[in-house]
């Protein structure tokens, strides 16, 4: 084991606070579950500061190296920090992953997986794209399983190092890789064509999304055993505790009418939630179809990418009709330091702050605690 792993591992076993680590959880699965709470759960991003004494490696280098992956999961992962969230206050719980990007599936389907420079995984698309009957034949076997198979194999090998520090292994939750989601999978596999299909060729696009939503089930259940939530019932992504098993990317749905949605997509998303449990998650504007999102008959959560674009006061109050969690909600600074979004959201949502550094956020994430606890007379 290389010198910077086993000092990083080391450091954290000796001085990670369980209490303060099972504090949080217990704050966010209140939250989540609309109980009544001394404030809501935070987690703070911010750039990552030079001058902190482990220094991620650059991205670029992770995908050939499980070291170095285990390294940047626990040090710098989603602009959040396991190893700075003692001194910053804010309740991020530790979570790492099998960090291959959002390719796992598609790449399955024999979509071409490329890697450049310090980015993500993505999909490389032919100039002969693969059309949905080449993704249905897929069904019948001759998956291609590099990928998943580099991604279990992470996983293993986390599990066998973390087994050397049991109490760090005891607080760690691992987490599901990005399974993306039945029609956002479909997309990176046949491109802008997608949306062409949806219109001229409808039943063998239904065919195509049934084989896919297959294939995540399947892949999900071929995770499970490598996985560890510390909590049961609960699940993590993006850093954050989510209500339930998994989280559905559904960030190219926002670009089709909620009537498509609900008649095309829809259904596919809730076989995996009802199978599971767990959430939908999209970046952007969703103020058009995320109704039609927590209609799901499933849906226990709704994780935003850009809460800030959106009505949010308004989401909040469809989704405490059914109970449904809202997390990563962005707040700004004045809000949380008035306690004034104590009084927006009573429970039922989890918040993210976005500091300027390591400093700023311990200095606003404590301003907020003292707020919550004026604004609930504590």
């Amino acid at each position: 084991m290389q010198a910077g792993l086993k000092d990083l591992l080391s450091s954290l076993e000796e001085n990670l606070d369980e209490s303060r680590i099972g504090a949080a959880e217990r704050l966010h699965q209140a939250a989540l579950q609309w109980q009544e709470v001394p404030r809501l759960p935070i987690i703070a991003s911010y750039p990552y500061p030079q001058e902190a004494r482990f220094q991620p490696f650059p991205h670029g280098e992770i995908f050939t190296d499980p070291e170095k992956m285990l390294f940047n999961q626990l040090v710098c992962a989603f602009d959040t920090s396991f190893i700075l969230s003692e001194q910053t206050g804010d309740d991020l719980p530790p979570s790492i992953r099998a960090d291959f990007g959002c390719v796992l599936i598609a790449s399955m389907f024999g979509a071409e997986v490329q890697q450049v420079d310090d980015n993500p995984p993505w999909i490389r698309h032919r100039a002969q794209a693969l059309t949905c009957e080449d993704i249905c034949r897929r069904s019948s076997g001759g998956f291609s399983m590099d990928q998943v198979d580099r991604a279990c194999g992470r996983y293993r090998f986390y599990r066998d190092v973390l087994a050397e520090y049991p109490r760090l292994s005891k607080c760690v939750n691992l987490t599901l890789p990005d399974l993306q989601g039945p029609f956002d999978n479909l997309e990176l596999i046949r491109g802008s064509d997608l949306f062409l299909d949806m219109q001229t060729c409808q039943e063998t696009f239904l065919d195509a999304m049934s084989v896919v939503t297959a294939a995540q089930i399947e892949m999900v259940r071929r995770f499970l055993p490598l996985i560890r939530e510390t909590r049961p019932g609960f699940s993590h992504q993006h850093g954050f505790p989510l209500n339930g098993g998994i989280l559905i990317r559904n960030d190219t749905s926002i670009m089709v009418s909620p009537t498509m949605y609900r008649e095309l997509i829809a259904p596919f998303d809730e076989q995996i939630l009802k199978a599971f449990g767990g959430g939908i998650h999209s970046c952007g504007c969703v103020d058009r179809i995320v109704s039609s999102f927590l209609s799901l008959p499933s849906i226990r959560c709704f994780d935003f990418g850009q809460s800030e674009q959106n009505d949010v006061n308004t989401i909040y109050e469809w989704s405490k009709k059914k109970t449904i969690a809202l997390t990563r909600v962005a707040v700004d600074e004045e809000r949380l330091v008035s306690g004034q979004i104590c009084r927006e959201f009573p429970t039922g949502v989890s918040l993210l702050f976005r500091a300027k550094s390591a400093d700023h956020a311990k200095k606003v994430v404590s301003e907020y605690k003292k707020a919550s606890c004026r604004s609930r007379g504590c």
